[in-house]
């Protein structure tokens, strides 16, 4: 399977989103770029070296293109067509050709995100959202087992990827950073050769999280974001949710008062403000009962919806 060499001048497309898979291409010589145009404006996905494989994905699911890829650089690569690599895969073990075949419709998904996510950029949220995107592509391409067999991926690489190579504000992706690890999404650790790394204990929350973004924001909601004396009522019913034998939980208001202790004159505030859960949804939802306002809650999904409502305020409030 020696494949066809080709060269391109720089700023030459290899192929473009919506191509038809024709193969894979290995850079021998030097430099492709990979990216998604977005209303106009270029969102560059990754930079593949000499050494590296493009084009891989579409072999396995012979899908149309996800990306466009171009040469930041003169570059000589080599063509292997899709025939060619289907002699190849005659000789491999069908396992594998089925897990490969899993991972690469796993990229797209993360591709199709980040190009979704790409829509209302400037908006602090919509900018986090787009992080998490490349977040996920980045586990993907760049993650590790460590000694426990757990995927990390090294810090400084991380940041590498994310500010010179997707050419991120830095004050922004260390922001981004450190939203996720103080709340636990990210946690420190090492990897095999005793490098600062990240781990992330739940990686679902890089699906989940825009998906309780989209479920928030269909009703509407008078704020983009819980305020801190409603987070603190979230915690709170996150708290004593548990301690109810019912589920879904019924906790009043004044359970919740007695539990952040709030001074009185305060009290008429926060109860009006108790209209923004509303738009929480079924994990937590506003009533009026005999004991006066209370929330219903669920108590398996309180806690994520909490951590999630914590993350949204600081993403909102920030910078991005």
């Amino acid at each position: 399977m020696a494949g066809v060499a080709k060269i391109y001048k720089t700023g030459d497309f290899v192929f473009k989103a919506g191509d038809r898979p024709d193969g894979m291409y290995i850079v021998r010589k030097g430099q492709l770029q990979v990216f998604l145009d977005q209303g106009g404006k270029r969102v560059v996905l990754a930079t593949v070296p000499e050494g590296g494989i493009i084009g891989e994905m579409a072999l396995f699911d012979k899908k149309n293109r996800s990306a466009s890829v171009k040469a930041s650089l003169p570059s000589e690569v080599t063509h292997i067509t899709v025939t060619d690599f289907d002699g190849l895969l005659k000789q491999i073990p069908k396992w594998f050709v089925t897990l490969m075949g899993t991972l690469s419709i796993r990229l797209r998904q993360t591709n199709e995100r980040l190009h979704k996510a790409e829509v209302g950029g400037g908006v602090p949220t919509q900018n986090a959202l787009r992080l998490l995107a490349i977040l996920d592509l980045i586990w993907t391409k760049h993650g590790e087992k460590d000694e426990k067999g757990k995927i990390v991926v090294n810090k400084k690489n991380l940041e590498a990827v994310l500010i010179d190579s997707l050419h991120e504000n830095p004050t922004r992706v260390h922001a981004f950073l450190k939203i996720l690890a103080e709340s636990e999404v990210l946690m420190s650790t090492s990897n095999l050769r005793k490098q600062a790394a990240w781990i992330m204990p739940n990686r679902a929350f890089l699906t989940q999280f825009p998906q309780f973004f989209a479920d928030f924001q269909k009703g509407n909601p008078p704020t983009p974001c819980l305020d801190v004396a409603m987070l603190e009522v979230i915690k709170a019913a996150a708290t004593l949710a548990p301690k109810n034998p019912y589920d879904p939980a019924l906790v009043p208001f004044s359970q919740i008062i007695s539990e952040i202790k709030i001074e009185s004159e305060r009290i008429p505030e926060l109860s009006r403000s108790l209209e923004i859960f509303n738009f929480t949804g079924k994990a937590c939802s506003l009533l009026k009962t005999s004991d006066g306002q209370t929330l219903k809650i669920a108590k398996n999904d309180i806690a994520r919806l909490s951590k999630f409502h914590h993350v949204l305020a600081a993403f909102t409030l920030h910078s991005f």
